[in-house]
């Protein structure tokens, strides 16, 4: 005859949801044992105190007595002591499961489950229950000793899984960088759980595959490649059962990150090591988890640093897009000022055209300098810089636009700071304009420079329409616009004031914005720090005393209006002008005419402005090269002063400015640098 059939264990399962107590009646269904159902903690206990239970599962989330409540009321219970108890729950907070596991819970799992991993744990439990049933009859002081001794030992294993995976996540988010993060996953899993690992992502496209150890003779395990493939299309944990019932040598996890794989990783242990257990694989199975969040982030934060270059690779197209036409205004209408035409509509028209070319080429200059400043790709060259000389030639350089009349008062005295001459300026003219836009006509501003303590201090004051609170906390913001109607009377795009606080700020200074409320006026304060005057005999330029003599020119420039119009203001200038459309023709004619200067631009087809100048200086030596584009970072004149430019001249150039430089040709070519040349640092 065969032995009794077993008498069933009973197993409580506790949760407020009907749908979600009918599910885990049937998933359980399969171990043959008695599974009580019960909405809530009081009905939990109610059965508790009537009879015994091999395991309760209890959610942690419920109302009225939530798990926790109900925990720790059987927990103060002596004959409910030790009863298992396993909180389910959707949610991941270490430190939630620390408290449950404070409690006396013997595991903590998170929903939804996977079933054959619920039934293994509660098997457990009911064969512990059973075997503890049968050890009672005969010695029920053992029995208990020996419960006790294994819910210990479940709730140190539990105790130390949960220190595992809290040093994982440390570990995995400690870096942003994807390579860092797939290694510490790697360094985690070997030699602690297996003795050998590899990771396969699929990232922008492609598989990325990383092995550890590198070399590992079971790098090229075809079954473990297996069972990968199976899990990469199935997102299922797969064993590859090589070892006692219910243990692995070999195991694939899906690496998932809100709801979607990422990845597998694959584990494999070497001959004379302990399988991997149960309990092992459901710790894989929480360390992929948190590896996948850890490079998704990675993967995230590379995406924002891709976005971030063509940001940049935009804006500097941009301004060099904007900057070829206006190029062409600038030489046409320095043609225009040399044809002559002096009766007042003609003025007129040539005063507006400067004024918008004007505008235009500061607020490309502004956009350009926010990016460069924003990715930390500016450079400064610094001297001693007269604040005050600085302040004159911003409202000099605003002379000539059409503004209301205002009434400009600057006092003080002589300031010396230690900052880059060009954007010392280029932040005053900037709060200059400020000022004069938001000023009616008749109004007053007020510039005050003077020394302070071991500071400069530039403050400007004005009687214009002021800024309320609101206002006031974004005036620095980048686009914040303070009159954003359809109809408001002046112009910009909101990053004047961002770039000033930016300059300011790289100067180690600090700017200050006040106002008393709407109509009121503001007030903006920068201060820098000082230093010593500036020698007596610090060299100044020279080139406008120096008459441009005729010289020999080569232009070589695809754009045909830009080229056609450089050649005109050229001309007009008594200058003999040869030009090409392309750079292999442009070599050809530098050859047959010998020129004195060329100017070449860098954005040719085909063979490109750098590969023309390196040729041309190959054959002609004492040829001044100087570059035109509409590119102007720190790079740009980088690489033109490696092809063998003289200078970088940034589109448009003013045609005073051309002709200052033309007449400064004799001082570079008698090898001392002259004021402006790439040596000097102009853009």
């Amino acid at each position: 005859m065969g032995a009794p059939p077993a008498e069933r264990v009973n197993i409580l399962v506790v949760d407020d949801r009907h749908s979600k107590l009918v599910a885990m009646e049937a998933l359980l269904s399969e171990l043959g044992e008695n599974v009580v159902c019960v909405p809530t903690g009081a009905d939990a206990l109610r059965q508790l105190l009537e009879r015994e239970f091999a395991v309760v599962l209890l959610d942690v989330n419920m109302p009225e007595m939530d798990g926790f409540e109900t925990a720790a009321l059987i927990r103060q219970r002596p004959r409910l002591r030790h009863v298992p108890i396993i909180f389910m729950t959707a949610g991941s907070d270490e430190t939630r499961a620390l408290h449950g596991y404070s409690l006396g819970a013997v595991d903590y799992i998170l929903t939804p489950v996977v079933p054959e991993v619920l039934r293994t744990k509660v098997k457990v439990f009911v064969d512990l229950f059973r075997m503890a049933a049968e050890l009672r009859r005969g010695a029920d002081e053992r029995v208990a000793l020996a419960a006790e001794r294994v819910a210990r030992a479940a709730a140190e294993a539990a105790r130390r899984r949960a220190a595992f995976l809290a040093d994982a996540g440390k570990r995995m988010a400690g870096s942003l960088d994807f390579e860092s993060t797939v290694a510490a996953l790697l360094g985690l899993v070997v030699p602690e759980l297996a003795d050998f690992a590899v990771v396969r992502l699929h990232v922008a496209g492609e598989d990325n595959v990383t092995a550890f150890p590198p070399g590992h003779p079971l790098t090229k395990s075809p079954e473990l490649t297996e069972v990968m493939d199976e899990v990469a299309g199935s997102l299922r944990t797969k064993t590859l059962e090589d070892g006692p019932e219910g243990t692995a040598r070999e195991l694939a996890c899906p690496v998932l990150a809100r709801g979607s794989t990422g990845g597998v990783l694959g584990l494999a242990l070497e001959r004379g090591r302990p399988p991997l257990d149960a309990a092992t694989v459901m710790l894989v199975e929480d360390l992929c988890g948190r590896a996948a969040v850890a490079i998704e982030n990675c993967l995230l934060y590379r995406e924002i640093q891709d976005r971030d270059v063509r940001k940049d690779q935009f804006v500097a197209m941009l301004a060099h897009e904007l900057r070829n036409p206006l190029s062409v205004i600038s030489s046409a209408l320095g043609v225009l000022e040399s044809l002559g035409g002096r009766e007042e509509p003609a003025q007129m028209a040539r005063r507006s055209v400067r004024r918008q070319l004007q505008s235009l080429t500061r607020l490309i200059d502004d956009l350009v300098d926010v990016a460069r400043i924003t990715t930390g790709k500016i450079t400064m060259t610094r001297a001693p810089v007269n604040l005050k000389d600085s302040a004159q030639r911003a409202i000099d350089a605003l002379a000539s636009e059409r503004q209301p009349e205002h009434l400009i008062e600057l006092t003080g005295h002589d300031t010396w700071i230690h900052g880059d001459s060009v954007r010392i300026d280029q932040i005053l003219t900037n709060l200059v304009g400020n000022a004069r836009k938001y000023t009616p006509a008749g109004g007053s501003i007020r510039i005050r420079v003077e020394p302070e303590g071991s500071d400069g201090v530039f403050e400007i004051d004005d009687s214009g329409v002021g800024m309320g609170p609101a206002v006031l906390a974004h005036a620095f913001d980048l686009f914040f616009q303070g009159d954003c109607s359809a109809d408001r009377a002046e112009g910009g795009l909101g990053i004047g004031l961002t770039l000033v606080r930016q300059l300011v700020e790289l100067h180690g200074g600090s700017i200050d914005a006040r106002s008393a409320g709407e109509g009121r006026g503001s007030r903006f304060t920068v201060r820098l720090p000082c230093c010593a005057a500036a020698g007596a005999d610090d060299p100044g330029s020279t080139a406008g005393e120096t008459a441009a003599r005729p010289r020999r020119i080569v232009i070589v420039e695809d754009n045909e209006d830009a080229r056609q119009m450089l050649k005109a203001l050229l001309e007009l200038a008594r200058h003999e002008v040869h030009d090409a459309a392309d750079g292999p023709a442009g070599i050809e004619l530098a050859a047959a005419v010998e020129p004195e200067v060329a100017f070449v631009d860098i954005g040719l087809p085909g063979m490109d402005g750098y590969e023309v100048a390196r040729r041309l200086r190959e054959r002609h030596k004492e040829l001044c090269l100087v570059a035109l584009s509409g590119y102007g970072q720190p790079e740009d004149r980088r690489k033109a002063v490696e092809a063998g430019f003289d200078m970088h001249l940034l589109k448009p150039v003013d045609p005073e400015r051309l002709s200052a430089i033309i007449a400064e040709l004799p001082a570079r070519r008698g090898g001392q640098v002259a004021n402006g040349w790439v040596g000097g640092g102009l853009a």
